[in-house]
């Protein structure tokens, strides 16, 4: 007959090994703390903004239909009637101007928009603090003359500038640290749950009953593993 196991015996099986699993769960901690700590490169991360605006010429230039200038490599003006537009467009702009190849570089730069306004974010991150702040720095002052050399109106200019961070933005410690002990806490319980599956030793109590569905009606105590004499 096949041993069914339920709740409580998982409970008495993961009791019998407790030393176990709180060894492997603070070890698994122990091991993705150190792992963060001493392996990964803490990356820091800050931001400026720019305010990118259509200018009242700009919008009477729409108005008269004469905004279809496209000489010189200039951007068309009919695709620049929003705020939303504009922004999106000049996201694009900033990231892959040649002008702006120069201020990106030394670190990893991403320019999005602000939801229906006319403000980018442009954040960058570095294992430098100092290069981080730098270069979004650098990318928000430089944004004003990229905008002159594609457009015709309007103005892009930086309203706040990024500061040095004091604390890295990534690796999250709390979080490996969590998953350190998830993962040493499962492996301590697969592990405690395999060695009882494996272990076929008739134990006391009702162990045969459950197994065999044998009735226990006595048991014979071994003297010698009891500590009692054996008599000759």
């Amino acid at each position: 007959m096949s041993k069914q196991i339920k709740i409580a015996d998982l409970l008495r099986m993961f009791l019998a090994h407790i030393k176990l699993i709180i060894l492997l769960t603070v070890l698994g901690g122990a091991v993705a703390y150190a792992y963060v700590s001493f392996m990964v490169t803490p990356m820091y991360s800050t931001s400026s903004l720019i305010l990118v605006q259509n200018s009242a010429s700009f919008d009477s230039d729409i108005t008269n239909n004469n905004a279809n200038d496209t000489n010189n490599g200039r951007v068309n003006m009919n695709d620049i009637t929003s705020s939303v537009t504009l922004a999106n467009t000049c996201a694009k702009l900033f990231t892959v101007a040649p002008e702006m190849k120069g201020a990106i570089a030394g670190a990893s730069v991403t320019i999005a928009p602000i939801e229906d306004s006319y403000f980018l974010r442009v954040t960058a991150t570095s294992s430098d603090a100092h290069t981080a702040a730098n270069v979004a720095n650098t990318v928000a002052d430089k944004a004003e003359e990229v905008y002159k050399e594609y457009f015709d109106a309007g103005k892009a200019k930086p309203v706040e500038y990024a500061e040095v961070p004091s604390a890295p933005s990534s690796p999250n410690k709390t979080r490996y640290l969590i998953i350190g002990l998830l993962v040493g806490l499962v492996l301590g319980l697969v592990i405690s749950f395999l060695l009882e599956i494996i272990d076929t030793t008739i134990k006391p109590d009702d162990d045969l009953y459950k197994q065999y569905d044998i009735p226990v009606f006595a048991e014979i105590m071994d003297f010698e593993t009891e500590g009692g004499s054996k008599k000759k």
